[in-house]
């Protein structure tokens, strides 16, 4: 027989374990045999290959939903704008630019939609820390000129290497970079840092804006949760999960409402 059951560690740490027994006679006696096992890392393993199986269905999904839209959308799009060339009307010329910035943003929530679940192989290439972060930086830099906003570059110059999709990472630095450049105000501050410890490198990026309010910290990661008018809910998710694809890698967000928001993303540093 073998039954899991919740156990508490010396440390008072809760942890998950199975105990299997059995009953037998041996020359006229019985005999107990209890086996107690902690099945974390099993129940952990398990976890993710049920998340890969629920992604591999989402992703087959969301690609037939996708091809299905995609074409209607570009032909609505694509003869709004032609439709808004020879349109003199204001009001006319209005509702078609409107037209084309919806089809616009739907086919973004496509795009995200199919980034979010459909996996990809990740093109894993020896990355200098401070070169990313310098590139991510020089692509926001006029916009932080722009708003007058300070960024505070604390970069470790030398030899701190990650191993990495370049073209994901840049993706989630330049996301999580914009999100800290739209909630700042004028001359506000923003800093962006990398550290290492042993194995470990940590980028960091923070800044001094509203922070979010308490009731939504719960619901940053969650597919179509956004604060934002035009926004696709689908940034920080996505962002997450590319990190989490990374062996050995985390992405997390603190908060404080009128504090700021600070965005940490940890890899393993590759000697």
């Amino acid at each position: 027989h073998e039954s899991e059951f919740r156990a508490m560690r010396k440390n008072n740490e809760s942890f998950s374990a199975s105990i299997s027994f059995s009953v037998a006679e041996v020359n006229g006696k019985l005999f107990f045999t209890g086996i107690i096992r902690d099945i974390t890392e099993t129940k952990a393993l398990q976890e993710q290959i049920n998340r890969s199986e629920r992604l591999a269905a989402l992703g087959q999904t969301v690609a037939e939903i996708s091809h299905e839209i995609k074409n209607p959308l570009a032909l609505i799009g694509g003869f709004a704008r032609q439709l808004a060339k020879g349109i003199q009307g204001a009001k006319e010329l209005e509702k078609l630019n409107l037209i084309s910035t919806e089809v616009t943003r739907l086919e973004n929530l496509l795009a995200g939609l199919k980034n979010l679940y459909t996996p990809k192989k990740l093109d894993l290439e020896k990355i200098d820390v401070y070169e990313l972060l310098a590139e991510i930086h020089s692509l926001v830099e006029e916009e932080c000129k722009r708003k007058s906003i300070t960024v505070d570059l604390r970069l470790h110059k030398g030899d701190i290497f990650i191993e990495g999709d370049r073209q994901k990472l840049k993706q989630v630095l330049l996301n999580v970079l914009k999100n800290s450049v739209e909630a700042l105000e004028q001359n506000g501050t923003l800093a962006i840092s990398s550290t290492h410890a042993g194995n470990k490198v940590e980028i960091a990026v923070i800044d001094e804006g509203p922070g979010i309010p308490a009731e939504d910290q719960e619901k940053i990661f969650d597919p179509f949760f956004t604060t934002k008018k035009h926004g696709t809910g689908l940034g920080l998710c996505i962002s997450k999960r590319i990190i989490e694809d990374h062996k050995d890698s985390s992405f997390s967000v603190h908060s404080e409402e009128g504090k700021g928001t600070a965005v940490r993303i940890v890899m393993a540093r590759c000697m």
